[in-house]
């Protein structure tokens, strides 16, 4: 059942066995999991099904560094669905040892294991409608060559794993039906947790705290609360709620909103290819189920252990897109749309696309790339028309051949844990009353010294192989990371999981930390940030505090 929280009237209670906050890649998924079950559930969403001005000013806040990190309601959106309504769909799961307790890397280690996550992971996959539970290259491309650049001799690097991409399913389209014919899962739109309330020594949470932009406040009150507004809107919640605990709930150790991670993105430099024993595979593959996939390099897990490295994949692409001097009108094109319609379009993790940092003057040599090499976008079009606008599985992303095999190396890299780095309240509230968050973000020597190792091994395996030469500015190598360093779409680790509540907010079942009744479901409860994207691992954690609180209320 669906209903508009701005009908409630004032003073309202509403009862329930589980209540979940927010309805986005984790709280969908989970409230999924109760459909057709005896227990009674209510899912609050913030927004409604469009994202709305008003509430999306809800996500505003401040940044400390905002040459490296982006605005907080730019990469976030506040509506039925959550930031799954513009997500680009790439997924793959946390490799084995980023679970692991890694001595190279500070605060590392999680009190799950990858083998416990996998049937998870599994059942996450159909949900992202990501086809078939594989991540390797020979098993979910068994038709397709079997290495990605034929001739590469390696120890270190390995070129068996692959991206896949979901269609990319907006989780608001993929249950909407099914929520509204449901007789124990209600969804109330409109409705803002603006506080977790608690008994007087705060170890009990005994109802939430939930109004409209109307100003009609009802309370809404369950047996057990699950958390799922995001790696960011969780943590503040929980910073927010002082009645009983004076620096927020699960903050007993100081540890509420600290190690916030991201991931270190960008270009590693260009490989012209010289292909032995045929073509390099650099373009979009799709498996037997017709899903997109992607092969990647990573950096094996035993030289990651002996190097000490931080996780890392990297894919052969095209130039950047933000520097006109591809003097390509296809990639001008993209870029002029992604920088004037940014609103429009998923969050981007790339300061070029991202129009709040790049200012209008460098919009001009893109235009001239355009007018000047027109003819070549003809054959682009129908292509993106064919592939991407009209079907429902679409092509991921701008993918281009180029005659002399050069390609861009792009890399997506692990950072590491670091409790500097945080979120904080700051004194302005929002129009409901709740104090904003302040964001510290910050990055490490070691997150940035890894990138450089991992290239360097990519660079002299191609060489040594005699697969490619790499062009790079070697000496400035590091400072080219930094400067690369992304607009912060990716929100990690601020309730982190722990087995010991001096390490971390919650528990191996999500479960906070001193608290019996209350979970979190979302990218905030990672114990490290891995190489990958976040939203596959949600879902797959969403679904397994859902077994879990079915275990409890059984």
């Amino acid at each position: 059942m669906l209903s508009d929280a701005r009908d409630i009237p004032a003073g309202t209670q509403l009862d329930c066995d589980v209540v979940i906050v927010g309805a986005g890649a984790g709280g969908v998924p989970l409230a999924h999991e109760f459909l057709k079950s005896s227990l009674n559930v209510i899912l609050l969403e913030s927004g409604g099904f469009r994202c709305e001005s008003r509430t999306q000013d809800l996500y505003k806040g401040q940044v400390l560094a905002p040459e490296h990190h982006g605005p907080l309601d730019k990469y976030r959106r506040r509506c039925f669905g959550g930031t799954t309504t513009v997500w680009g769909g790439r997924c793959a799961p946390f490799d084995a040892i980023d679970f692991e307790r890694r001595p190279h890397v500070p605060h590392s280690g999680w009190p799950v294991t990858r083998q416990e996550m996998d049937p998870f992971y599994s059942r996450a996959n159909a949900y992202c409608e990501a086809g078939r539970y594989t991540y390797e290259a020979a098993e979910a491309l068994p038709h397709a060559d079997a290495q990605m650049i034929p001739g590469l001799q390696s120890q270190d690097v390995a070129q068996e794993k692959i991206w896949r991409f979901s269609l990319p399913s907006n989780f608001a389209k993929l249950s909407s039906e099914a929520f509204k014919e449901s007789s124990n899962v209600r969804i109330y739109l409109h409705a803002n947790c603006t506080k977790i309330l608690t008994n007087k020594e705060g170890t009990h949470v005994s109802g939430l705290a939930v109004t409209s932009l109307r100003g009609n406040g009802f309370t809404v009150r369950a047996k057990f609360y699950a958390l799922a507004a995001g790696g960011l809107e969780v943590t503040r919640l929980m910073l927010a709620s002082r009645d009983a605990c004076p620096t927020g709930i699960g903050n007993g150790h100081d540890l509420l909103g600290r190690f916030y991670s991201s991931h270190i993105t960008g270009e590693l430099g260009t490989a012209a290819f010289t292909p032995k024993g045929g073509p390099i595979i650099w373009d979009y593959e799709r498996s037997h189920e017709g899903v997109y996939c992607r092969r990647a390099l990573s950096i094996r897990e035993e030289t990651q252990r002996r190097e000490k490295l931080l996780n890392f994949r990297c894919i052969l692409s095209h130039p950047p897109i933000g520097n006109p001097a591809h003097r390509n009108a296809i990639l001008s094109s993209v870029y002029l749309v992604k920088r004037f319609l940014i609103h429009r379009i998923p969050p981007e993790y790339s300061k070029e696309l991202a129009g709040h940092m790049t200012p209008y003057k460098a919009a001009i040599p893109h235009i001239k790339n355009v007018f000047l090499r027109s003819p070549a976008l003809f054959g682009f079009s129908l292509k993106w028309i064919r592939e991407r606008i009209l079907p429902r599985r679409k092509l991921p992303s701008v993918s281009l051949f180029n005659k002399n095999n050069v390609y861009s190396l792009h890399f997506d890299a692990e950072q590491s844990p670091n409790p500097e780095s945080r979120v904080t309240l700051n004194a302005e509230k929002d129009a409901l009353g709740v104090n904003r968050l302040c964001v510290d973000w910050r990055c490490s020597g070691l997150d940035i010294e890894s990138v450089a190792k991992s290239f360097q091994l990519i660079r002299r395996d191609f060489q040594s192989s005699g697969v490619a030469t790499i062009q790079a500015e070697e000496g400035s190598f590091a400072e080219r990371v930094r400067n690369q360093l992304g607009v912060g779409s990716h929100h990690i680790g601020t309730t982190r999981m722990a087995g010991d509540p001096s390490r971390g907010v919650v528990d191996a079942d999500c479960r906070v930390h001193g608290l019996d009744n209350l979970f979190v479901a979302s990218s905030s409860a990672f114990a490290t940030s891995s190489f990958a994207n976040p939203t596959l691992s949600i879902v797959a954690f969403a679904i397994r505090v859902a077994d879990h609180l079915k275990r409890l209320m059984r």
